[in-house]
């Protein structure tokens, strides 16, 4: 009995992990920013329409590019949760730097959907704002 639990649980690990490494998440995709709130005056992050990302998938490490300026926003996917990006970027704009994180929960692996917390500082003021959006795969990464 016990030789038996142990095969089905080692079934079950095997199963999940050859799950988890099927996704994969690279390619170009379509973000539509649904809503788009900024609490900074003079300073806005994103406004709703479509904007096209790129995402690099590599094992279980995330790049995540907006094709305007090509900021890189890094991350990883938890083997435990496969279905769940999380990446975080920081860069420089109005004299001020934005630190910015993004979660992204996939339906399948062409859509999901996705929200973003961002900040601006410059040391003495800050501010910042959030958006939402969906996704849906363009092309797949090669």
């Amino acid at each position: 009995m016990k030789i038996f639990s142990i095969c089905l649980c080692s079934f079950f690990l095997l199963a999940s992990a050859s799950r988890v490494s099927a996704q994969n998440y690279g390619g170009t995709w379509l973000a539509k920013v649904n809503e788009s709130v900024t609490w900074c005056k003079n300073i806005g992050k994103t406004e709703p329409g479509d904007y096209k990302l790129t995402i690099v998938h590599e094992g279980s490490d995330i790049t995540l590019l907006e094709n305007v300026v090509q900021r890189p926003y890094k991350g990883f996917i938890d083997p435990k949760r496969p279905l769940n990006l999380n990446v975080n970027g920081s860069y420089a704009k109005d004299g001020g730097y934005v630190n910015e994180m993004i979660d992204i929960a996939f339906e399948n692996d062409n859509a999901g959907k996705g929200e973003s917390a961002w900040q601006w500082s410059d040391g003495y003021y800050q501010c910042g704002g959030r958006f939402q959006f969906d996704l849906k795969r363009i092309r797949r990464q090669e």
